[in-house]
């Protein structure tokens, strides 16, 4: 094979790879260690590591992550698995893998875990990468994340449908033990979250503000507090004020707290005393009758047209 048809193999295989190939890749396609050299003598060429070399674009935390996979059997874990599953965790700029091994393995700008184990039914594959599935991934972000940020992570996949309180239960005994990192704060995390919780009122907020914002309808006031005076404080989810229309989104399934329920309807009787109507939703009436939300919302906003 000539350098140039080399060169055209080589160009299609890191178009799938972030820019980049290995050494053995590059020698399969028809090239030589020397011509690969040349070419890293040159900067035509960047080793990013283990006999990787990116062949065009910039270093980025996807590169090096693409680069440590392709090099030994490492899996996208923690913060950047928690990322490509888009499961809303924080700015994160950095690149994190796990290796089903206790050899110690080093990788230019990715932080390389170990784990003897990383079952492959914990592993799922999101753009060609090989990752560490929501479950799994939620576990390993134990050891990593203040319970504050977990829960909140949690929640939302919980609400999106991500992962079940079920898989969550089976993984802490499966992987769970006494000195494991993240495994205390993971059975907090257990304790926190219901196993019927559906969506907690901030998901469901978003889903409203993004329903409502898809409409042709004004945007309420978001958690305006409650506008009368009496026993029962706090604030509406959202509030068309001129219409005195009170919106709650009502995340909380049949097996609610009868105290919870009971102050529900105590702010519902002093709302429609005070002259306003509360229109309120659950997650199944967003997710599944999104258009019928709208249209009561619409009849409701109507009279005071």
């Amino acid at each position: 094979m000539t350098t140039s048809s080399a060169g055209v193999t080589i160009r299609r295989m890191a178009e799938s790879q972030n820019g980049l190939v290995t050494g053995e890749q590059a020698i399969s396609a028809g090239l030589s260690r020397c011509v690969i050299r040349r070419r890293v003598r040159l900067g035509e060429w960047k080793c990013v590591g283990n006999d990787t070399y990116l062949i065009y674009g910039a270093p980025s935390a996807m590169v090096y992550l693409r680069a440590a996979v392709l090099a030994f059997p490492a899996v996208v874990s923690h913060q950047s698995a928690a990322q490509l599953h888009g499961l809303g965790y924080g700015p994160f700029t950095g690149a994190v893998a796990t290796v089903p091994s206790r050899r110690t393995y080093r990788f230019r700008g990715v932080q390389v875990h170990q784990s003897t184990d990383l079952d492959r039914r914990y592993v799922t594959h999101i753009a060609g990468f090989p990752v560490t599935n929501p479950i799994r991934t939620l576990f390993d972000l134990a050891s990593v994340t203040e319970i504050d940020e977990l829960l909140g992570i949690a929640q939302k996949a919980l609400a999106r449908r991500r992962v079940t309180f079920e898989g969550l239960a089976e993984i802490l005994e499966e992987l769970g033990r006494r000195g494991r990192p993240g495994t205390t704060r993971f059975r907090k995390l257990l304790e926190e979250v219901s196993p019927g919780c559906v969506a907690p009122e901030s998901v469901m907020e978003e889903k409203m503000i993004a329903l409502l914002s898809a409409s042709d309808l004004p945007m309420p006031t978001l958690q305006m507090p409650l506008p009368w005076r009496g026993p029962v404080k706090g604030r509406a989810d959202f509030a068309y004020e001129n219409a005195r229309v009170i919106i709650e989104c009502d995340g909380r399934r049949w097996h609610t707290t009868m105290e919870a329920f009971e102050k529900d309807r105590r702010r519902d009787n002093l709302a429609q005393l005070n002259g306003w109507r509360v229109l309120r939703f659950t997650w199944h009436d967003l997710t599944e009758r999104p258009a019928r939300v709208l249209d009561q919302i619409t009849q409701a906003l109507r009279p005071a047209a």
